[in-house]
């Protein structure tokens, strides 16, 4: 049985690491809680498969209420599976300042009063927080993102930019396609070949030159290995795929499904 949080109508995950933080609030969407219908209900927030704008726009205004929020302060990423990293800080020119985002699949601010979220429908979202810098940070990771190592070079972003300490970091997996239903081919295998463990998060499967891919331990492990201590990653552990009633899945789905919300918000 999941272990929903909840606010008015919305179903949402929250990370115990993450509750600890009193400087943040965060979410982990469901599917549960907004107004869209048909193979998008009903808590939907991308508009590039087909949903009414209308019905998207009713869903920003719901989410941002419920957390007490204006619709204003979530700020988005433009995701195109790749590794670009977004950082909102005290720059003025500040991709804040400008009318279109970027592509990016992952950003990190220390902006007070800014949620920043991606959206997904299977992929890896990741939640991060340095708990002494009071800086956030949020990733979108399919599998040519976890290829391209981008949980891992999120946290070097903290460090670099922001001289956060590893041990400071917090990390929090959310709900993704599991293991258990995530089959790939051998390109994608074979995009993971520089991880010498690759073994670790891949199983065999009966059929030839096809595998079983657990991208959420995945990510979990990159960020272990940039220097983050176990301790400080939590996974959801809940598949995307399994859970029809719960979530939106791409795969389960074959593309025609709606994608949540995961954010987090720097009070």
């Amino acid at each position: 049985m999941l272990n929903f949080s909840q606010k008015k109508t919305i179903r949402y995950i929250e990370s115990n690491l993450l509750k600890e933080c009193d400087f943040i609030t965060h979410a982990f969407c469901t599917r549960c809680g907004g107004v869209s219908d048909g193979v998008f209900a009903n808590f939907n927030f991308s508009l590039r498969e087909g949903d009414k704008e209308e019905m998207v726009s009713r869903n920003w205004e719901i989410l941002a209420s419920s957390f007490d929020l204006s619709v204003e302060q979530l700020f988005m990423a433009k995701q195109v599976h790749k590794d670009g990293i977004c950082v909102l800080d005290d720059d003025p020119d500040s991709v804040l300042n400008t009318k279109r985002a970027p592509d990016f699949d992952a950003i990190i601010s220390n902006r007070p009063g800014l949620a920043i979220g991606i959206l997904t429908a299977d992929c890896v979202p990741v939640l991060l927080a340095d708990t002494t810098k009071r800086v956030i940070g949020v990733v979108h990771a399919g599998w040519k993102g976890t290829s391209l190592n981008i949980a891992a070079k999120a946290v070097d972003t903290f460090v670099r930019r922001f001289s956060s300490s590893t041990t400071d970091i917090i990390a929090a997996i959310g709900p993704a396609i599991g293991s258990c239903c995530y089959q790939v081919d051998d390109v994608v295998f074979e995009a993971m070949k520089e991880y010498g463990n690759r073994e670790s998060f891949f199983s065999k499967c009966n059929e030839k030159g096809k595998w079983m891919f657990d991208l959420p331990l995945a990510n979990r492990l990159q960020i272990r290995n940039a220097g983050v201590p176990s301790e400080n990653i939590s996974l959801v552990n809940v598949c995307t795929s399994c859970h029809h009633d719960a979530f939106f899945s791409h795969r389960r789905d074959r593309g025609n499904t709606g994608r949540q919300l995961s954010f987090i918000f720097l009070r």
